[in-house]
C-alpha cells in the first residue's frame, strides 16, 4: 500500500511537471507535441493512402521541422521587437540566419530526396493538425490577454515562450525600482513569470502567484515560475521623509501647527537597536525579515487616490503620534513650556521610541532610526497677541517692582546723606567752638559769626554744585583766623 501510494505521488509529480514545469520539462513539453503532431499526421496518412516512408518524411515530418524552425526564431523577433529597446534588437540578424537555414534546408532537400519521391503527396494530413494546434494557441493567448489586460502580441509571446521554455524575459532591480525599457512591455511585469530576475544589492522584492505569495528575494539572480508576478519592489536604504506641515487641536481647544517634521526610518531587521549594529554586517548590510517585506506589500490603506504607499504609511504613524501629543496638551505647554515641564520636542521624540509607536511601525514593516520636530505655530493671529501681552505683562511687572525697590533704596540713601551731612556740620561747629576763643564779652558775637560763616559756606556750596564745596573743618579753620 506504502509503495503504491509513493508510485502515485512520483508520477503525479512527473504529471505535474510535465504540464506546468519550466525550461527543460517546457522543452520536453515542445518537443512531444511536435512529435506528436507528427505521429498523428503520419497514422491518418498510411489509414487513408499508401504512402513510402521517404514521402512522410519529405510530406509532414521535414515540413514540420521547417515549421518548428519558424516558431523558434520567430519569437526571439517577436521578443525583440515587443521588450527590447532598438539598439539592443537582434530581430535583422534573426531574420538573415532564419532564411540561411530555410533556403539550406529547402535545398538539401529537393536536391537529394524529391528525386526519389514516387507516391501521391499527403501534406494535407499535416494541415489538419497544425491548425488545430494553431488555433488552440490563438485561443490560448486571447485567454491570456482578457486576464490580464495586456496587448495580444504580448499575450502570445508570453503563451509561446512559456509553453515552448524559450525567449524567457530578464528584468533588474536596482535603487528600488523594475529597469524597464521606456516605451516598451515586459512579460514579467506585466503577466509574471517564467523569467529571470536580476535583483542589485540593497533591493528586495515579493512575488505572488494566482492564489498566494510565493517569495521574499534580495541580491541576486532568481527564475520566476510561471505565473509569479512581482507585486513589490524595495530598497533597503536608510529613507528620508519630510511633513511641511501637521495641524492639531490642543486640549484648550487651540489649533497648532507642527512645521518641517523631518524622519528617517528602514526596513524592520528585528532589532530593537537602531544604529550600526541593528543585525548590520559586512556580509549583511541590509538586514530585513520576510515578515517585515511582506508588511510593507500587504499592510497599506486604501483611498480614493488608490493604495497608499510605504512612505505614506510610515508618515501617518508618525503623524498620528504627532497630533496625539498635541490634543493631550494644553497650548502653553506645547508652544510656550516652563522648564520645569519638560521639551515638548523631547517628550515627542521619546513617545515616538514607546512600545506602542514601534508596534504600529513594526505592522508597517518599517523602523524609526530618528525623528526630528521643526518649529511650532498657533495660526490664530489674536492668541498670538494674547500670548505676547501676557508674557510681556509678567516681564514689565518684574521690572516696575525692581525700579520702585531701586527708587527706594536712592531716597533712602539720599536721607541717610543729608543726616550725616547735618551730623558733620554739627561737628565741624563743634570743634570750630573749641578753636575760638570764647570769652564772656565776645561770645555773642563769635558765636553770631560762625553760624552766620556756616550758613554761607552752605549757600556757597549749593550755588557752585557738586565738587565745590569746602571742607567743614578746613573752611572754619580759615574764617576762624579771619575772626
Amino acid at each position: 500500500m506504502t509503495m503504491s501510494n509513493k508510485n502515485k505521488s512520483v508520477s503525479n509529480s512527473f504529471f505535474q511537471n510535465f504540464l506546468f514545469g519550466d525550461i527543460l520539462w517546457a522543452r520536453l513539453r515542445m518537443c512531444f507535441l511536435m512529435i506528436f503532431v507528427g505521429f498523428v499526421s503520419t497514422v491518418m496518412a498510411t489509414w487513408f493512402d499508401v504512402v513510402s516512408p521517404l514521402q512522410i518524411w519529405h510530406d509532414i515530418i521535414f515540413p514540420l521541422l521547417i515549421v518548428n524552425l519558424c516558431v523558434f526564431f520567430g519569437l526571439f523577433m517577436l521578443r525583440d521587437a515587443i521588450e527590447t529597446s532598438q539598439k539592443d534588437s537582434f530581430i535583422l540578424i534573426y531574420l538573415i540566419i532564419l532564411i540561411v537555414l530555410v533556403v539550406f534546408f529547402v535545398w538539401a532537400e529537393f536536391k537529394y530526396v524529391v528525386l526519389l519521391l514516387t507516391g501521391p503527396s499527403v501534406w494535407r494530413y499535416l494541415v489538419m493538425p497544425l491548425a488545430a494546434l494553431f488555433c488552440a494557441f490563438l485561443a490560448g493567448a486571447r485567454y491570456v490577454q482578457d486576464i490580464y489586460s495586456s496587448k495580444y502580441g504580448l499575450a502570445a509571446l508570453y503563451l509561446l515562450a512559456s509553453f515552448g521554455g524559450i525567449a524567457y524575459p530578464e528584468i533588474k532591480i536596482s535603487e528600488g525600482e523594475k529597469q524597464l525599457e521606456k516605451g516598451k512591455k515586459n512579460r514579467l511585469d506585466s503577466i509574471g513569470g517564467p523569467g529571470y530576475i536580476t535583483i542589485r544589492p540593497g533591493n528586495v522584492i515579493l512575488t505572488e502567484r494566482l492564489h498566494s505569495p510565493a517569495g521574499v528575494y534580495s541580491a541576486g539572480t532568481f527564475f520566476a515560475s510561471r505565473f509569479e508576478l512581482i507585486v513589490l519592489t524595495l530598497n533597503l536604504d536608510d529613507q528620508h521623509g519630510l511633513v511641511p506641515s501637521v495641524s492639531a487641536v490642543t486640549k484648550d481647544g487651540i489649533t497648532v501647527t507642527v512645521r518641517d517634521v523631518q524622519f528617517r526610518y528602514r526596513v524592520w531587521s528585528g532589532q530593537r537597536v537602531t544604529n550600526t549594529a541593528a543585525g548590520r554586517s559586512l556580509s549583511n548590510p541590509y538586514p530585513f525579515t520576510v515578515q517585515a517585506i511582506r508588511n510593507v506589500a500587504y499592510n497599506r490603506t486604501v483611498s480614493l487616490k488608490g493604495l497608499s504607499s510605504w512612505h505614506d504609511a510610515v508618515k501617518s504613524v508618525i503623524v498620528g503620534s504627532i497630533t496625539e501629543y498635541i490634543a493631550t496638551h494644553q497650548l502653553d505647554q506645547i508652544t510656550a513650556p516652563r522648564y520645569v515641564e519638560g521639551d515638548p520636542r523631547k517628550e515627542i521624540g521619546i513617545k515616538l521610541q514607546t512600545p506602542g509607536v514601534r508596534d504600529r511601525l513594526k505592522d508597517t514593516g518599517a523602523q524609526l532610526l530618528w525623528c526630528d520636530i521643526g518649529h511650532f505655530e498657533v495660526e490664530n493671529k489674536a492668541i498670538s497677541d494674547q500670548r505676547i501681552d501676557t508674557w510681556k505683562a509678567g516681564w514689565v511687572g518684574n521690572a516696575n517692582v525692581k525700579r520702585a525697590y531701586g527708587e527706594a533704596q536712592r531716597i533712602a540713601y539720599q536721607e541717610i546723606g543729608h543726616a550725616e551731612a547735618q551730623a558733620e556740620i554739627l561737628m565741624s561747629i563743634i570743634h570750630a567752638f573749641d578753636d575760638i576763643d570764647l570769652a564772656k564779652e565776645e561770645k555773642d558775637r563769635n558765636i553770631r559769626n560762625i553760624i552766620l560763616m556756616r550758613t554761607a559756606q552752605l549757600l556757597e556750596a549749593l550755588a557752585s554744585g557738586p565738587g565745590n564745596e569746602l571742607s567743614p573743618e578746613k573752611d572754619i579753620k580759615k574764617h576762624g583766623k579771619q575772626l
